[in-house]
């Protein structure tokens, strides 16, 4: 199994297109969230040749698909990307003046999840949580 800079582990039963190993080496690099167009504005800095958009598009999808990338919603109406381990996931504060994000260090849902499939018997798959607000620094220079 060959390993990645970020501790990522990719399975050899996890086919991974040419394309989707650039993005993921783009990716590793990259010390945020990332969005499509910043990757495909990065590959064609470095190598004219690079893959198209729509290829780092689909690219990325697939790498959400097998679990090794995450795409998060910032309210901006553009999806940004992060690497995750398979399994795990983030959740953010994002500040909705400045567009930064901070990654919770926990998940807070597993509890609310233990919660609703005893009291209802649903089967949790997965869920996202992104929360909006402002940061400190920007709700500081709000007060003034």
């Amino acid at each position: 199994m060959p390993e990645h800079k970020h501790g990522l582990t990719i399975s050899p039963s996890q086919k991974l297109t040419k394309g989707a190993r650039k993005v993921l080496e783009y990716l590793e690099r990259a010390h945020d969230m990332t969005s499509a167009q910043d990757i495909h504005g990065l590959m064609r800095t470095e190598d004219p040749k690079a893959p198209g958009l729509t290829t780092v598009y689909r690219s990325l999808e697939s790498l959400v698909g097998q679990g090794l990338v995450q795409a998060v919603q910032l309210g901006d109406g553009e999806r940004r990307y992060e690497l995750v381990r398979p399994g795990e996931h983030h959740h953010h504060l994002v500040c909705e003046s400045c567009r930064k994000s901070l990654h919770l260090d926990e998940c807070l849902i597993e509890q609310f999840e233990d919660s609703i499939r005893s009291n209802y018997g649903f089967q949790v798959k997965g869920h996202v949580l992104e929360i909006f607000g402002l940061c400190n620094d920007c709700s500081g220079s709000q007060k003034r």
